[in-house]
C-alpha cells in the first residue's frame, strides 16, 4: 500500500538575470511534473526594471522577491527547501555554505569554485550540517555522457585509453564585458581563474575526467599535467588553453580549448577504450560507438526538449530517495584540481601578438541575434586540427607566436591548496 504523495520541494533562486534565468525555467520544468514549487526569488532592482513583466508574473504567482542574498536569509530561508546559486564563481562557496547552515540543500552551478581549497570548505560543511549539494555540470545528467559511463564501467567499451577532446567557441569582447569577473584570474583577493576551461567548456572538461574513470559515480583525477594558455584578447586570463594529463586510474587525455578562434568548433570527444573508440560530438551529445568485434552503436541527448535540466530533476529524486545526486561537490573537485594544476603548469599566459590577430565584427553565438568584436586568432582552427591529431603544443608544432612560452609538468599528488607554487 502507497504512503501518501510527496510533497513539492520548496525552491528559491538567486537571480531575475543571467543564468538565474535559466534557473527559473528548469525549476517551472521539475514543477510542471509535481516535483517542485518556487517559492522566492532574489531579484535586484536593476534585474526588476529590466524585466517587469517576469518580476509581476512571478508575484501574481505568490512568489517572493528578495532585494539580496542577505535578505533572504534573514527572512526567507525558512520558507524553502532548496537554494540555487546561479551567481559569480567567488561566491559559489561562500553563499552555499551559508545556505547550508541556514538549513538547505543547495543547486549550485559550475564551476563548483576556482580553488580547491575552497571545494574542500563546502564538502566539509556539507558534512557538518548533513544538507545535499549538486552542482550543475548539466553534462554529467545527460543521455549521451550516462550511456558511455555505462559502456565503459560495464565493461562494453572497457576503461578509456587515451582521450582527446577540442572546443572552440568564438566570444567577442562583449562576453568578458558581461560582469566584474569574466577575463580575470582574480578579483581582489579573491580568485576567480576565468578561462573556456573553467567556465564555458568546463562542461566537457568534467566529462572527460568524468568518462575516464570505470567506476560508477566517480571521476578521475589528474596525476600528472601539463599545459599552454594563450591569450589574444585583451584580459587577465587565457581565452585559449592546451592540457595533457594522465589520470590516477591509467588513462591520459589531450584537450583544446579557446574562445579566439574564428568559428563554432566543436565540442568533440574521442575515446580510444579497451574494446572500441567512441565518438561524441556537439552540443546535443551526438554519439558513434564503433566496438571492437564490429558492431555500432549511436545515441544523442535529444530524448526530450529539456534535457539541460535532468540535474534538478535528479536533485529532487536523490532527495526524496536519501541518496547522493549524480554530481556532488566531491565529484566536481576534480575539474576543480585539473583547472588548479593547469594554472601551476602554466604560470605564463603567452600574449598572442596584435599581428597574428584579426579584430572584426560579427554575429554572436550567444546571445543569438547579436553582434560583437571578435579578437581571431588567424590559423587558430587548423593549427587546432593538427596539434589534436598529433597530440602536441602549438609550441611543439613550431607556431611563431607560441616559441619560448614557459610552462611544465606538474605531478599533483596530495594538492590541497592552488596556487601550488608562486604564480
Amino acid at each position: 500500500m502507497s504512503g501518501p504523495p510527496l510533497e513539492p520541494l520548496r525552491f528559491a533562486v538567486i537571480g531575475l538575470g543571467g543564468y538565474g534565468l535559466v534557473h527559473l525555467k528548469a525549476v517551472d520544468w521539475i514543477a510542471a511534473q509535481g516535483l517542485a514549487t518556487l517559492v522566492g526569488v532574489v531579484a535586484l532592482e536593476s534585474d526588476r526594471k529590466q524585466r517587469p513583466e517576469l518580476a509581476g508574473e512571478l508575484l501574481a504567482r505568490g512568489c517572493t522577491l528578495y532585494d539580496s542574498v542577505g535578505q533572504f536569509f534573514s527572512e526567507g530561508a525558512g520558507t524553502a527547501d532548496v537554494l540555487t546559486v546561479p551567481i559569480g564563481i567567488g561566491m559559489h562557496v561562500p553563499v552555499s555554505i551559508a545556505a547550508m547552515r541556514a538549513g538547505l540543500h543547495v543547486y549550485c552551478e559550475k564551476p563548483v569554485a576556482a580553488t580547491v581549497q575552497e571545494v574542500d570548505k563546502l564538502i566539509e560543511a556539507k558534512k557538518e550540517t548533513g544538507r545535499s549539494v549538486a552542482v550543475g555540470f548539466q553534462h554529467i545528467y545527460s543521455n549521451s555522457i550516462q550511456k558511455l559511463k555505462s559502456r565503459i564501467c560495464g565493461g562494453e567499451l572497457g576503461k578509456v585509453r587515451f582521450l582527446t577532446l577540442v572546443c572552440g567557441w568564438p566570444r567577442s569582447e562583449t562576453y568578458y564585458r558581461r560582469n566584474e569577473w569574466a577575463g580575470k584570474l582574480r578579483v581582489g583577493e579573491e580568485w576567480i581563474l576565468d578561462s573556456p576551461a573553467n567556465n564555458a567548456h568546463a562542461h566537457y572538461l568534467m566529462n572527460a575526467l568524468y568518462l575516464c574513470s570505470s567506476a560508477a559515480g566517480k571521476a578521475e583525477n589528474p596525476t600528472e599535467i601539463r599545459a599552454e594558455l594563450y591569450r589574444a584578447n585583451r584580459i587577465e586570463g587565457p581565452d585559449t588553453a592546451l592540457l595533457r594529463f594522465a589520470t590516477t586510474g591509467g588513462s591520459s587525455a589531450f584537450v583544446i580549448f579557446t574562445h579566439a578562434n574564428g568559428r563554432e568548433n566543436g565540442p568533440r570527444m574521442r575515446l580510444e577504450c579497451e574494446r572500441g573508440t567512441a565518438y561524441w560530438q556537439t552540443d546535443n551529445g551526438k554519439t558513434l560507438i564503433r566496438y571492437g568485434d564490429g558492431k555500432t552503436e549511436e545515441f544523442d541527448n535529444l530524448v526530450h526538449d529539456n534535457w539541460r535540466y535532468e540535474g534538478f530533476r535528479d536533485f529532487v529524486l536523490a532527495l526524496r530517495e536519501g541518496r547522493e545526486p549524480l554530481c556532488t561537490p566531491e565529484l566536481a573537485r576534480a575539474h576543480t584540481l585539473t583547472v588548479n594544476a593547469m594554472h601551476d603548469s602554466s604560470p605564463e599566459i603567452g600574449v598572442i601578438p596584435e599581428s597574428s590577430v584579426t579584430v572584426v565584427e560579427d554575429w554572436e553565438m550567444y546571445p543569438p541575434g547579436t553582434k560583437g568584436m571578435f579578437h581571431r586568432v588567424r590559423g587558430l582552427d587548423e593549427y587546432m586540427s593538427v596539434a589534436v591529431h598529433e597530440r602536441s603544443f602549438f609550441s611543439e608544432l613550431g607556431i611563431a607566436w607560441a616559441r619560448g612560452l614557459t610552462s611544465r609538468s606538474v605531478s599533483i599528488g596530495n594538492y590541497t591548496r592552488f596556487p601550488s607554487r608562486q604564480i
